[in-house]
Formats: structure tokens, C-alpha cells, sequence
């Protein structure tokens, strides 16, 4: 269920040319939150993000979040800002809420405009979808239905916190399915069918807090996904804390307490986007570990993750450890291949530099299920990464080549 003081929904508006799918949500604080976000790095942005940094890195309390699918607003120039700032002014207007204090943002198709003729066609669309926002399991759906595009089903999550004085709620929903390798930054810097994640907290908890709570939980989550190695001009992750817990300031061990479970929360989400990537049959888990840097473990297991020939060979249940290794060695990353062992599915196929005489049957019997695990274990050092992927099908290729048809 959602936190205290929240309400969703969703509506079709007429943005997404497939009449009856929904294509607008709107995410409403009955207070005024704190707010924290991060965006794309890609160097072409969506014009959703431009406005969102602009008005984070001002401060502030935030009260809602707008957002539709159907259209990117991407490389739509002044009038896509425009229409962005227009999507907000909407809401503002329609709950009477202090200019400045909403956020949108956009998926879909690149380089086409918002398909809403005026300003004041928006606000009547805004006040029709102001009737249909609730607190309930349907309108949480409702909200995640229409953020969608090529996902094939809702992907939400929620966590309870216990902490000194009460309880605290955190409920996050994300979508993307397509064009999926995060890379994204905290907004003041203004920095990838795209990644857009809204998470709802009635904590009590500063801006500042918050943003360095997201960044970090987003490094080790959605920055550690990949469906296809395409990082989107949309994505977006923001949050909103309105405090309505009532459990007040949070202790340092509340604190704690509350970051693992928004970490949890997170990464629940960023590997639902994998189990649910274009045309994919199988989950993977690759996992660099006894390495020297965490930074190194990362770019490793980031060029494993988005290597066509591994994902393919993933998808044949074919355990060719050598594309594996092919990868690594052009990571960047300075190793040394004789300390190298590699473990496919639980059996082991590379060991100090050498390929293993390991059964292929049983191999190929361990990789055919879906969800799988890689380990390449570096014997030199005492840190790692963990990174999710899946493979590439047929349906990938016919999924991706008629996205706009």
C-alpha cells in the first residue's frame, strides 16, 4: 500500500496513439515533500529533464510528479520544454499548488511532440485524471499502467520500516522494458522505451539526505542493469518524502535501517527490468569478485553484461566461457588471465588461466534454466560487483526493429 499522504492514478489522455491504453499518472503528496533525483547522462536529454534539474537544483518542496508515455518529449527543442512546463503548470493549477513545485516526465517515441493541441487541453485532461487518483491497490496500477510502453507487466514494489517512533512506508514503481543501460548522476549536474522509476516515502527526511541516499542506492541498483547496453534520453528516478509518518527526525540507526530497505527496494525494481527485457528468456546474475577496485569489478562485469556475444550465447544455453573472458580483456581493466577462474550456472569451466574438461550436457542443462548465475573470480583482491542482464532472443530483433510501426 502507499505511504501516508499519497495518491496515484492514471488515465488515457489521448498522448499514446493505442486508444484505451493509458498514457498519463500523476503521483500527488497531500503535503509538500523533499525531493531527490537523478538523471540520464546521456548527452541528449529528454526535455522532461532539463526542467526537472533546473527546478531540484533550486530546492524547495515538491508535491507531485506528472508523467506519460506514448512520446518521449525528446529533441523537441523550446516547444518540448514548453510542453513539459505545461504538463506541470496543470497539475499545479488543478490542485492549486505553488508554481514550481511539480515534476514530469516522459517516455515513448523520440523527436515527436506532446500529441495535446493547447495548454488548456492538458489542464482539462489533468482534471479528469484528478477524479480518478486514490490511495488504493487499483489506482497504484492505474498510475504504473500508464508509464508503460513495451513492458508486459506493472512492476511496483513496497517496504515497511520500523523505526524508534512508528512505522515508515516506501513504495516505488518503475518502468522499461528496451533502450536499458542506466547511466545516471545526481541532478544538480544536470545530467537512458527508457527507465523512469517514482518512489513514495512518508519519511521524514532532509533533501540533502535523500539525494545522497538515492545516489548511492542507484549505483548499486539501477546503474547495474542492462537489457541491451542503449542508455535511454529519459531515465529518471526521483523521490518524494512528505513525513507524514509522524515518527519525526530519523535516528542514525533508523537512519540505517531505512536506507537497506530503500536499497532492497531498488534493486527489486532495477531487476525486474531485466526479467521483463525485450524478447528475454533469462535472468543473469554476473558477479566479478576478489578483485582489486570496486570501480574495476563494474567495468568488467558491465562489458560482460552488454557483450552481443555473450548474451547470445546465453540465450543457446551454450556455455562458451571464452566470450566471457573476450569481454573482460577489452574492458580497460589490467588482470591476470593465469589467477582467472570462471563458473557457469554453479559448474566451473575456466580455472588459472585454463578451460576445464567439464561436461557440456550438464552445462547446458544448468544455463537452460532462467535464471542464471555468472562468477569470475579474480583471486587478487577483496572487492566485487554485481551486475543483471539478460540474454538476446529472436524476439529482441522483431521487438526492437518495429518499435515505431
Amino acid at each position: 500500500m502507499l505511504p501516508k499522504g499519497f495518491k496515484v492514478g492514471g488515465i488515457w489522455s489521448g498522448i499514446s496513439k493505442k486508444e484505451g491504453n493509458k498514457d498519463l499518472a500523476l503521483f500527488i503528496s497531500e503535503s509538500p515533500a523533499n525531493a531527490a533525483g537523478v538523471f540520464t547522462k546521456n548527452i541528449v536529454k529528454a526535455a522532461h529533464i532539463l526542467v526537472d534539474a533546473e527546478r531540484l537544483e533550486k530546492g524547495g518542496k515538491f508535491s507531485g510528479i506528472i508523467a506519460n508515455a506514448g512520446c518521449a518529449n525528446a529533441c523537441t527543442g523550446i516547444k518540448g520544454e514548453e510542453d513539459a512546463k505545461n504538463m506541470c503548470s496543470a497539475v499545479e493549477k488543478s490542485f492549486d499548488l505553488a508554481q514550481g513545485s511539480v515534476l514530469c516526465a516522459s517516455t515513448g517515441i523520440i523527436g515527436q511532440y506532446l500529441n495535446i493541441s493547447s495548454a488548456e487541453e492538458l489542464e482539462k485532461k489533468v482534471d479528469i485524471l484528478k477524479k480518478n487518483i486514490g490511495a488504493s491497490v487499483k489506482n497504484e496500477d492505474e498510475a504504473v499502467l500508464a508509464i508503460m510502453t513495451t513492458d508486459t507487466f506493472i512492476k511496483k514494489a513496497g517496504k515497511k520500516v520500523r523505526v524508534g517512533n512508528g512505522e515508515i512506508k516506501i513504495w516505488g514503481c518503475v518502468k522499461g522494458a528496451g533502450m536499458i543501460h542506466p547511466n545516471m548522476q545526481r541532478s544538480q549536474e544536470r545530467l537512458h522505451a527508457t527507465m523512469l522509476s517514482f518512489i513514495l516515502t512518508d519519511a521524514e527526511i532532509e533533501s540533502k539526505t535523500l539525494q545522497k541516499m538515492l545516489e548511492s542506492s542507484v549505483d548499486k541498483s539501477f546503474n547495474c542493469i542492462s537489457v541491451d547496453g542503449d542508455t535511454s534520453t529519459n531515465d529518471t528516478v526521483i523521490v518524494l518524502a512528505n513525513g507524514q509518518s509522524g515518527t519525526g527526525k530519523l535516528s542514525k540507526s533508523d537512519l540505517e535501517n531505512f536506507g537497506k530497505k530503500f536499497d532492497e527496494l531498488t534493486l527489486e525494481l532495477a531487476q525486474a527490468i531485466v526479467k521483463d527485457g525485450e524478447g528475454a528468456t533469462k535472468f543473469i546474475e554476473i558477479e566479478v569478485k576478489n578483485i582489486k577496485t570496486k570501480t574495476d569489478a563494474k567495468i568488467i562485469a558491465s562489458t560482460i553484461a552488454t557483450s552481443p556475444l555473450f548474451k547470445t550465447a546465453m540465450f543457446g544455453s551454450d556455455a562458451n566461457w571464452g566470450r566471457i573472458l573476450a569481454a573482460a580483456g577489452r574492458a580497460g581493466v589490467d588482470f591476470d588471465l593465469n589467477k582467472i577462474d570462471i563458473y557457469m550456472g554453479g559448474i566451473q569451466t575456466f580455472k588459472d588461466g585454463v578451460g576445464l574438461n567439464f561436461s557440456e550436457e550438464a552445462a547446458k542443462k544448468s544455463l537452460s534454466e532462467k535464471e542464471i548465475k555468472i562468477v569470475i573470480d579474480f583471486k587478487v583482491g577483496k572487492e566485487g560487483s554485481k551486475y543483471y542482464t539478460c540474454d538476446f532472443s529472436y524476439d529482441y530483433v522483431k521487438i526492437s526493429g518495429t518499435y515505431r510501426s
